[in-house]
């Protein structure tokens, strides 16, 4: 089994570097590292369609006005790099120099939909689902076409792709895309076949259903309703009362496998749809590191966009890059920030007492109660006689407030503007308080 105390860094090759190339990225690799990430997710590198027709384009490409006829998840070949990115020779080096510095690799897996003119389509018509008159269907939120599971063939092909990405560049496992809208006995026959040859191939569901956790084929999946209600908690939106209601609701929907959830504030279609309305801006800085303070202590497995370290509030366009729009990379001189020191550090902390707390990893989430429900979440996680409590001002305003638990100061771990006296504790805007005992 996969364990659960990994964490992710998702990394897309179009806002990670100023080039966007694979080799870029590998050279950056130590960075990665240094953060106490365990696993890089690598969003799509495989070659994708290049076609000038508007009509076969995402609403959301041509709301970008970078005006690339690329879409990196409309595939075009599932088994060649884009040259966009580099070579396949490049892909291989990357993941050697991964695995070198200690980390794992996730590809992603587009197998929903591909381009209407994919490499394979003129040999295999029955490939992707037609309608009557033998035109490709395409999907109603994204006019392409649709892969057909009707067919052993395909199937077989993508195992094929499967199997190559395992044996040929030593991927250490596959996020998979959407992959609810996949038939759930395609993933569970590829993976298991999968797993004969990578025992401990690591499989992340981009999707909510928990039928695809419990058949064992995925070890785990995305809670896109719990990032969209941390960060309208975090943006004013909502209130504690709110989010704490939907973490007891979704433990009700996953039981135990809540713990094999995805935690997160960003990815890159969050990053792409707000432009310049990046959570470093909405949330300010403090706010991100208090949702952060969340990610890594409540259950679930944390997960970064690239960035997110050194407090990157440019805009990440994912449609972006060196030949179409405006250059949409990462500003990594906020690495050099006071800002960005502090969030580097914090985020080293934070893998550090994610890695080094049985509590976190293994136990679950105790709500307690405060003296300010709606503004303060504060919960406690238990394992042997380990406890942690988490205290954290989900409000951009400051406030004083009493938990019903008990908080020693010699206890504290990790904290931002968190004074202990008298029975309660004053927060400053978005402070935060993580104690261990």
């Amino acid at each position: 089994m996969v364990s659960n105390h990994l964490t992710i860094y998702q990394m897309a090759l179009r806002t990670f570097t100023p080039s966007g190339t694979l080799t870029a990225a590998t050279d950056l690799l130590p960075h990665v590292s240094s953060l106490g990430a365990d696993i890089v997710y690598l969003c799509p590198v495989f070659k994708a369609e290049s076609d000038p027709d508007l009509t076969t384009w995402s609403e959301r490409q041509i709301a970008s006005g970078t005006n690339n006829p690329k879409n990196p998840y409309k595939m075009y070949d599932y088994f060649h790099v884009d040259e966009e990115y580099g070579t396949d020779g490049d892909l291989k080096e990357f993941v050697n120099e991964a695995h070198r510095l200690g980390l794992k690799v996730l590809f992603d897996l587009v197998y929903l939909h591909c381009g209407k003119g994919a490499v394979f389509v003129k040999d295999h018509p029955d490939f992707i689902i037609r309608n009557e008159d033998s035109s490709p269907l395409v999907g109603e939120q994204w006019p392409f076409a649709r892969l057909n599971y009707q067919s052993a063939g395909l199937r077989e092909y993508l195992f094929s792709n499967i199997e190559y990405f395992i044996r040929d560049f030593w991927v250490d496992g596959f996020r998979c895309d959407v992959g609810d809208k996949v038939p759930l006995d395609f993933w569970e026959d590829s993976f298991a076949r999968a797993r004969i040859i990578k025992p401990d191939l690591i499989t992340l569901n981009e999707g909510k259903n928990p039928e695809y956790l419990s058949s064992g084929a995925f070890n785990w999946c995305y809670s896109s309703a719990w990032r969209k209600k941390i960060q309208g908690l975090f943006r004013g939106n909502i209130g504690v009362e709110d989010f704490r209601a939907y973490c007891l609701t979704e433990r009700n929907i996953y039981g135990d496998n809540v713990k094999r959830c995805t935690r997160c504030i960003d990815n890159h279609d969050t990053a792409s749809d707000v432009g310049l309305d990046r959570n470093e801006k909405i949330m300010t800085s403090r706010g991100v590191d208090a949702a952060l303070a969340v990610i890594y202590t409540y259950d679930g497995i944390p997960f970064l966009w690239n960035g997110v370290e050194f407090c990157d509030d440019s805009e990440n366009s994912m449609f972006s890059n060196r030949f179409y729009g405006k250059r949409s990379a990462m500003d990594w001189s906020r690495a050099f920030t006071e800002k960005g020191e502090k969030r580097l550090d914090l985020i080293r902390r934070l893998h550090d007492l994610h890695h080094g707390s049985p509590s976190i990893t293994k136990g679950y989430a105790e709500w307690l109660e405060n003296s300010c429900p709606d503004d303060v979440i504060s919960y406690r996680k238990r394992f042997g006689e380990e406890t942690l409590t988490v205290i954290v001002n989900a409000k951009n305003k400051p406030l004083s407030v009493s938990v019903n638990a008990e908080i020693d100061s010699k206890y504290v771990c990790l904290g931002s503007g968190g004074l202990i006296g008298n029975g309660k504790i004053d927060f400053e805007p978005y402070g935060y308080l993580i104690t261990k005992k």
